[in-house]
């Protein structure tokens, strides 16, 4: 068999002996083992585990507690880059692209734990393509390469979207697209054009959705899961009718169903509701998600004004962004950031509130969980991908559905709005914002996609589709011998 060296973990052999059940909660630390380790069908499980843990980002916090730590890229960064929250401390990570090096921290944090996900899930399928269907049970070796390959396609789109200039296929700034194991041999690697790079994605996903499981735990992938993927990057390539329609497979075939109340997923069932399709299940005790939103019982991020204009007469304003009586020490920020010029230095002020609601200021396991994908964004996501098609009463009644199902009932305030094919898209931007917020990433998709105008009004940062990415790491230009410094992102230094 192929020797690779690959991230697994330091505990790999005791963890065969454990019971797959519940995996994430039985992931070993991770470090550098050999390949050939994967001799059979139970070690083959133990080594997909680690893709699973590499994505969330397994570790030991500042009190040597396990834990995720997925809440700031998954959550937070991105919804910082797409004008939804602000630090406490004023940062605002659009401000900084104009001076942002290569050497700064965000782009190496980001590009490496992405490749990470993606060096794992490359070791996986290099040592079980090998081994014989017949030491496995049914159809669970092409279960394990279908589990393998969407992960490693989940990791290249999201490293799309920070890095890749996405919205043009014709760009040669696409990704470092790797399909083996990275070893001393086989670090260089050029980078591949966007065309190229969406093909590598969509291949893997085809892969998926014809050999991943039918179903699965939520804080594992399966057929479904791929092909939500895969309608998210048919809506970052502009191919809307297969979006679409990949959308309305999903919302009539799948054994998914929206909450009765949408909120009930962040208040009580966290991964145990109907809706959602994959989510990061918390480390037992862990309070990391917590503290990077209220650290101390002080807000961390706050949301910016224009986001929470957006709950003008909305029902939900409340509940997701609530207000609260800050002292003089935050008052230069209100001022900026929210446009409160109260004289006394005693202001209000909002806080996010849907994954640490007002009334439980403690950290819970549904606050921890991580929300990777659940079934209203195809709702919108339908919605959308037929608006750009032109006005369409189907989008209009997928949003009224999404609306009811968060607790609107007066739609004076958003879909009464929506009369033409532009109000209509804009009103889509603004519910996905609202409600798919701090979860996975969707604001800062959405953010490119919609007509400049409306993204404009909501981000005026984003006139230059060059705030769509970020620096590859000067790392990377370091031991990736098949780079050369005009294969960076336009506009950044490399140090």
């Amino acid at each position: 068999m192929n020797t690779y060296k690959y991230i697994l973990g330091a505990a790999l052999l005791m963890a065969m002996a454990t019971s797959c059940e519940d995996k994430l909660n039985e992931l070993p630390t991770q470090q550098k083992v050999d390949g050939n380790l994967v001799v059979d069908a139970k070690s083959a499980e133990v080594a997909l585990n680690g893709i699973y843990y590499q994505y969330a980002k397994c570790g030991i916090d500042n009190y040597d507690v396990e834990c995720t730590n997925t809440t700031g890229t998954y959550e937070i960064y991105t919804s910082n880059l797409a004008g939804i929250t602000v630090y406490y401390q004023g940062e605002y990570m659009l401000e900084q692209h104009p001076g942002m090096y290569a050497t700064q921290g965000l782009p190496g944090m980001v590009w490496q734990g992405y490749y990470n996900t993606i060096n794992a899930a490359n070791a996986v399928i290099a040592n079980v393509e090998p081994m014989s269907e017949k030491a496995f049970a049914g159809n669970r070796k092409a279960e394990i390469l279908g589990e393998a390959r969407l992960m490693r396609a989940l990791a290249h789109y999201n490293l799309m979207h920070w890095f890749g200039y996405f919205w043009d296929e014709n760009s040669p700034y696409g990704l470092i697209c790797r399909d083996e194991p990275v070893v001393a041999t086989k670090v260089s690697k050029e980078r591949s054009s966007v065309k190229e790079s969406f093909a590598f994605i969509l291949e893997d996903l085809d892969f998926a959705i014809a050999n991943a499981p039918e179903t699965s735990e939520k804080y594992y992938t399966n057929k479904w899961v791929a092909k939500g993927l895969k309608a998210r990057v048919q809506m970052m390539r502009g191919d809307y009718n297969d979006a679409a329609s990949i959308c309305l497979d999903i919302i009539q075939h799948s054994p998914y169903q929206l909450e009765d109340y949408v909120f009930d997923i962040f208040r009580t069932k966290g991964l145990d509701s109907q809706e959602v399709m994959f989510g990061i299940k918390p480390k037992p005790g862990q309070t990391t998600a917590y503290e990077a939103y209220c650290y101390r019982d002080e807000d961390q991020y706050y949301p910016t004004k224009n986001f929470v204009a957006l709950f003008d007469g909305d029902s939900r304003q409340d509940i997701v962004c609530y207000n609260h009586r800050v002292d003089s020490t935050m008052y230069n920020l209100y001022k900026l950031y929210l446009g409160i010029d109260d004289p006394s230095f005693i202001v209000e002020a909002w806080s996010l509130g849907k994954h640490l609601w007002q009334d439980i200021r403690l950290a819970t396991d549904v606050e921890e969980t991580g929300f990777e994908m659940r079934l209203t964004e195809f709702y919108l996501m339908r919605a959308e991908a037929l608006a750009y098609q032109g006005y369409n009463e189907e989008s209009k009644e997928l949003l009224k559905t999404v609306l009811e199902h968060a607790g609107v009932t007066d739609f004076s305030a958003n879909l009464d709005n929506a009369t033409d094919q532009h109000s209509l898209i804009r009103e889509i931007f603004r519910e996905t914002l609202r409600n798919l917020y701090c979860e996975s990433g969707r604001e800062l998709d959405i953010m490119m996609r919609v007509p400049k105008d409306i993204r404009l009004e909501f981000n005026p940062y984003y006139a230059d589709d060059q705030y769509s990415v970020i620096a590859i790491p000067a790392s990377e230009f370091d031991y990736n011998y098949a780079l050369s410094k005009e294969d960076q992102n336009p506009g950044y230094a490399m140090d």
